[in-house]
């Protein structure tokens, strides 16, 4: 062969099957330099194609672009939701990604392009489950429920059909990972990354974070709510949404 010009002895270094080609890249970079020493006056070791480097690099990255996908949901979360709320999504995003990641490695899912890009396009959704269960106990906190009784109503209330939306967003990916060819083969990750997200994001909302908002939320004291007609103006006291607020019930 030809490289640069001139005449070429090329050799070709292949990772085995379940191979990490970062460890691979640093072993041959140090066999490298140490057959550069050994080649006899005029003959010299390049590197035409550094697989290694090119896949830090493009990890690197997608690990910047996640971290950066992040900071924005926090930062439009709090502005948008409110501290409340924006308090629990950013509760609920480092816990369901710490459980992402610790399931992928249980099912020998590796971090690459495709599986850090399909955790990008999940972020947005894996915080929508802690969204609706917590606002749901808070509008029945509002109401006069206490903490335990609200929890109990978000989860009998929107735990199933949570779960049929997270089931059903997760099938919208299912001809990815069903495709039999090549394409399928190497997209077939964004698939199980996107189904493991979604149903880790729902039991992360409806066990941990309605456990964490009922230990964690100030008790609400509600006056018992007498009939309409014996105290129209009997009032109800909500501590856990701010300023004491006073509500009238219609005659």
């Amino acid at each position: 062969m030809r490289f640069m010009g001139e005449e070429a002895i090329g050799i070709a270094v292949a990772m085995k099957q379940g191979g990490d080609i970062l460890q691979l890249g640093a072993t041959l970079d140090a066999e490298f330099g140490r057959l550069q020493k050994t080649l006899p006056a005029g003959m010299e070791l390049r590197k035409v194609s550094d697989q290694p480097h090119a896949v830090e690099e493009s990890v690197g990255e997608f690990v910047q672009v996640l971290a950066e996908a992040v900071i924005i949901v926090l930062l439009v979360s709090f502005f948008s939701l409110g501290l409340r709320t924006g308090l629990v999504v950013g509760v609920t995003i480092p816990l369901v990604l710490a459980m992402t990641f610790f399931v992928m490695h249980y099912f020998d899912i590796g971090l690459h392009k495709i599986s850090l890009g399909a955790l990008v396009l999940a972020l947005g959704l894996l915080v929508d489950d802690a969204i609706i269960a917590v606002e749901m106990m808070a509008t029945k906190m509002e109401q006069g429920y206490d903490r335990l009784r609200a929890a109990s109503f978000a989860w009998t209330s929107t735990a199933f059909p949570m779960l049929t939306g997270t089931l059903i967003t997760a099938a919208g990916f299912l001809p990815i990972a069903t495709a039999a060819s090549s394409t399928g083969e190497y997209t077939r990750s964004l698939f199980q990354v996107v189904t493991i997200a979604l149903v880790v994001s729902w039991i992360a909302a409806v066990l941990f974070i309605l456990t964490w908002v009922t230990r964690c939320c100030r008790t609400c004291t509600t006056r018992s709510r007498p009939s309409r007609a014996a105290l129209p103006d009997a009032g109800m006291r909500c501590g856990c949404a701010g300023p004491t607020a006073t509500r009238r019930w219609p005659t």
